[in-house]
């Protein structure tokens, strides 16, 4: 029994131990990040317990395989570059605490959002939409595309221009030159925000005419 033990001893000591490769995981993630050390936390492994890998002679290098991600679930490689190379990939969980916009009511779809509807939080960044917003004057004057809970992250792929023209309703045309200024009444034939180019129906000679939103429920065209 105690010359098995023995043996088993020393094939152990020819064994990379675990922990070496999970450190260098580690240590290759936080250099690749050294401004969010404080606010990141990263989970290695855990690989196969029976895995027993020649121990290396030389330090051990990290990397990132193609198309892996920096945060979240990912892989890392660990790799020895001795005379008896091995390289093995490492599953990780990246958590990455970042300050985010987000709803601080109740939102419903359609609302245009002041600052009163907006505050931050601290989330993980792996569990955002990689558009998240991370100042609240991005979001400000927008319109969301849907509802909000309170507390969920505010991403740039939920925000619209508001809408200052609604197809049928009444607007006002505008027609100006050389400091004339002729105004009659429309009909929208479209949706249309600021700056967009939008058609209208003359209610008076019943044309159709092309122009721009100017303001709400006012189309600039040209005379």
């Amino acid at each position: 029994m105690a010359s098995l033990i023995g043996v088993a001893a020393v094939h152990a000591e020819g064994i990379q131990p675990l922990d070496t490769i999970y450190a260098a995981a580690k240590d290759f993630l936080v250099s690749r990040n050294p401004g969010q050390q404080q606010a990141q936390q990263i989970e290695a492994g855990p690989l196969d317990a029976r895995l027993a890998l020649t121990a290396c002679e030389v330090p051990l290098e990290a990397f990132m395989p193609p198309g892996s991600s920096t945060y979240g679930n990912t892989t890392v490689g660990v790799r020895c570059p001795g005379a008896k190379p091995w390289s093995v990939y490492v599953p990780v969980k990246i958590k990455i605490s970042t300050a985010v916009v987000v709803a601080a009511r109740p939102l419903m779809r359609g609302a245009q959002l002041s600052g009163a509807d907006l505050t931050t939080s601290t989330l993980d960044a792996g569990s955002l939409p990689p558009d998240y917003l991370t100042d609240p004057q991005q979001a400000v004057g927008q319109q969301l595309k849907r509802p909000l809970s309170i507390g969920m992250a505010v991403a740039a792929g939920m925000l619209g221009t508001p809408l200052m023209v609604r197809r049928d309703e009444r607007v006002t045309i505008l027609a100006e030159e050389g400091g004339l200024e002729v105004r009659m009444t429309g009909q929208a034939l479209e949706d249309g925000a600021l700056g967009q180019p939008i058609k209208v129906r003359n209610l008076v000679s019943k044309r159709i005419v092309g122009g721009v939103i100017a303001a709400p429920g006012i189309v600039k065209v040209q005379m």
